[in-house]
């Protein structure tokens, strides 16, 4: 749906939403242009584009098509047309048959380029980003090339708002990632935490987007997992593998299921762009904070490869219980490969991911006094392999087959005094998926089926040692599986209105069956006088329960030894969200989007901790009410100044009502309609970003800020609100293209403000912000 235009060189934030209309051409420039120049590539901003977009959520790759004309709308017969990547390499080529028509298929998404060159003409070059899933139509005005010295009056305009997006969504392409600092890139939390509207930190590492503390869920080359990614639960992906990365907060289409608190739409890197090029990356922070990273790719044949390996330490991994991390020092390391094969009409790509993380769980100061030290081990492998066959120009399969393997083991403390705990569990994900698009008039078609096995394993052993929460020992293992079904359709009833409109059937069953069909409607009015656009959308959501310790959790619901906390098992979580927002255009480089949701459900998800163990188990309460609203304004980089920059603010609020309906209720005992505020709502919420970049060696600084105004402790007061600052600065040591190497500064939290993050309950300690660090980093391309 968002399609994206850009001028070379123009900054993290240039990529965002940004279109070029026909017909509705703003600006005007004078350009000259001399005999002779026939060979010359007319660049933006003398190049006249119109635009029209068919946003289907197709496969991870799309089908792009198009239209090559002169400035009287004649088509143009044979012109060459070359898809390529920014690199300049080329990824499709063709020609326009007699009524200007051209077609590239199965387009992965990300950055471009589309050289388009014809007899009589001057060539031509514009940049564009593509989502995950979008199928695009393109129309190419040519200027004749003229024999004589003339003036030709040239109209311009950067689109920054999406017309035909039916939802919220923010895009990020690799160019963006590696133009921002790294603690903001580091891992999943951080990009969220900064870039994701409606996004604030909850207790114990957990992230909350809008009212959903089971967020941050992943679909990865159009695959997706149960699998929670925060760190205590898995070692998750490296941004640094992202080709694009799609951060979506609501008006989801039916093929995306399973968690909606935040998704983040995944395509990853393909060594067939890389050219036999890579990096080696180190960074060094305060704090044990250390980071050596490379990855290299090319092309053998038909067939690309690109590596990547991670290894990273940091001496305050997870959120500490007091402001001086204690037994707070983890470790890991993370590998990728990918091969893809392309032919005329098929494409294979097989993705190998695996990582692992060995890290201590932080410790008060009388539990360290006394020497408590438990520790936690987690191993993560998986694999999708995908093959997609263009059957035709207008109709697409996909087929993916996708495993996962993951373990957890908790480690016991060897101190005598404080409570012990010790657990592991075992998840094996097996699963098939195939969906077909097709392109038919104003329609974009698709429907898929989602088939998958799990097998979880899961042990448990607490000793209280004095602590008046008894839990009884669990040892056991279950089979289960979902079945998902869904039909979707995005088209145009009449001018400048879109719809989606489609629906999802979800079976899933493991510790019990839950079943739902969910319809899911969407529309966007697009104002092009104005360029504004109107949206707004209705889905109905089904969300498994929590893989991570659902069968301890529900054998607590039925064996716990106070007969009051017997609720029973973990039971899905349904919703009904409505969804409505409006885009605007401020300037052809900053745009402003407003958002407001409101969504409702029953059997809402919180995790629950046992005791002090790190051991979270899911929780539902009978029904939840969360409210919102967004504001982002974006600035592309404004090239006289050198500056660009990104806002979000978000109002939100969420409350859960008894009583608690499945899994383990610790103190949670709730009469039937009793309200309470959970521990990671926060009403107001901010990030703020502001780069400078200069052409002398690539100069560029920059800032980020994040407010909140204080999570609230269930049952009890709201913590104090927090500002912190960072900042970045770095530029380029030496230049041997291809080879160079780069500097840059970074210090994070720069006032040293600990703050209280949350507090779970008041058996629970509070979690306390990052201490500031002081560090840098050398990255080598070559």
């Amino acid at each position: 749906m968002s399609h994206a235009l850009k001028q070379v060189g123009a900054g993290p934030w240039a990529l965002h939403n940004s279109f070029l209309i026909r017909n509705e051409l703003l600006a005007t420039e004078q350009q000259t242009v001399l005999s002779g120049l026939g060979n010359t590539m007319v660049r933006l901003p003398i190049l006249a584009l119109s635009i029209l977009v068919s946003s289907a959520l197709a496969t991870a790759q799309t089908v792009m098509e198009g239209a090559v004309q002169d400035l009287s709308g004649n088509p143009i017969h044979d012109a060459k047309v070359v898809l390529q990547h920014t690199n300049g390499v080329p990824a499709q080529i063709s020609n326009t048959n007699s009524n200007g028509r051209f077609q590239f298929a199965a387009v992965d998404a990300g950055a471009y380029q589309i050289k388009t060159d014809a007899s009589g003409f001057y060539p031509a070059l514009y940049e564009l980003t593509v989502r995950p899933r979008q199928a695009i139509s393109l129309t190419i005005e040519l200027q004749p090339a003229q024999a004589v010295q003339q003036t030709v009056e040239v109209k311009e305009l950067y689109r920054t708002v999406d017309p035909e997006k039916t939802g919220s969504s923010q895009t990020f392409t690799r160019e963006d990632l590696e133009a921002l600092p790294d603690p903001l890139v580091e891992n999943t939390n951080n990009l969220v935490a900064n870039l994701m509207p409606g996004a604030s930190q909850s207790h114990d590492n957990f992230i909350n987007v809008r009212g959903n503390e089971f967020s941050l869920h992943e679909f990865i080359n159009g695959t997706s997992f149960l699998d929670n990614t925060q760190p205590q639960f898995g070692p998750g992906v490296s941004p640094q593998i992202f080709e694009t990365v799609d951060l979506m907060t609501g008006g989801f289409a039916p093929e995306y299921g399973n968690r909606f608190g935040g998704v983040l739409d995944i395509t990853t890197r393909s060594g067939a762009t890389m050219q036999g090029h890579g990096d080696v990356n180190f960074r060094g922070a305060t704090v044990s904070n250390y980071d050596l990273n490379a990855d290299y790719g090319g092309q053998i044949g038909k067939i690309g490869y690109y590596l990547f390996a991670d290894g990273f330490t940091s001496g305050r991994y997870l959120d500490p219980p007091q402001p001086l991390e204690l037994h707070d020092f983890g470790q890991g390391s993370r590998a990728t490969a990918q091969l893809d094969w392309h032919s005329t009409k098929d494409i294979l790509k097989l993705l190998l991911m695996g990582g692992g993380t060995n890290f201590q769980q932080p410790n008060l100061a009388e539990d360290q006094a006394v020497g408590r030290n438990p520790d936690r081990h987690l191993r993560q492998h998986t694999a999708i392999l995908n093959w997609l066959h263009n059957f035709s120009s207008n109709t697409l399969i996909s087929s993916s087959l996708y495993q996962r393997l993951g373990s957890d083991r908790v480690l016991p403390t060897t101190d005598p005094i404080t409570p012990l705990s010790i657990a592991s569990r075992s998840t094996l994900t097996v699963g098939v998926k195939s969906d077909i698009s097709h392109l038919w008039r104003s329609h974009a078609i698709k429907g898929g089926i989602d088939l998958l096995r799990l097998r979880e394993s899961e042990s448990f052993f607490f000793d209280s040692r004095g602590d008046p929460d008894i839990f009884p020992a669990f040892s056991g293992g279950q089979h289960g599986g979902q079945a998902s079904v869904y039909l979707q359709d995005h088209f145009s009833p009449v001018r400048n209105l879109w719809l989606d409109a489609g629906a999802r059937y979800d079976r899933f069953a493991l510790v019990r069956t839950g079943v739902q069909l969910s319809p899911r409607v969407g529309l966007a009015y697009h104002a092009g006088r104005t360029n504004t656009v109107v949206h707004a959308a209705y889905n109905r959501f089904f969300s498994p329960p929590p893989i991570e310790y659902s069968l301890l959790a529900s054998f607590i619901g039925h064996h716990a030894v106070d007969p009051d906390q017997r609720v029973g098992d973990v039971q899905a979580y349904t919703q009904n969200y409505f969804e409505a927002g409006l885009a605007q255009e401020l300037h052809p480089r900053i745009s402003l989007e407003l958002n407001a949701y409101l969504h409702t459900g029953h059997n809402s998800f919180e995790n629950h901790e046992i005791s002090i163990s790190r051991i979270f188990l899911p929780i539902n309460f009978h029904t939840a009410r969360s409210t919102g609203a967004e504001l982002i304004v974006n600035m592309r980089q404004l090239e006289r100044l050198g500056i660009s920059g990104r806002f979000q603010y978000a109002l939100a609020r969420t409350f859960f009502y008894g009583p608690v309906t499945g899994g383990f209720t610790g103190d949670e005992v709730l009469a039937p309609g009793e309200r309470i505020t959970p521990a990671f709502d926060q009403t107001h919420t901010g990030t703020a970003q502001l780069f400078y970049h200069n052409r002398w060696r690539s100069f560029w600084s920059g800032s980020a800020l994040r407010y909140g105004s204080g999570t609230v402790v269930e049952r009890g007061p709201r913590l104090p609100q927090h500002l912190t600052a960072d900042l970045a600065g770095g530029f380029n040591l030496w230049r041997a293209e291809p080879r160079r190497l780069d500097l840059e500064f970074d210090a994070t939290n720069i006032s040293d403000s600990r703050y209280q993050i949350a507090k779970e309950s008041e058996e629970i300690p509070i979690q306390y912000a990052p201490s500031r660090t002081i560090g840098g980093s050398l990255k080598f391309h070559f």
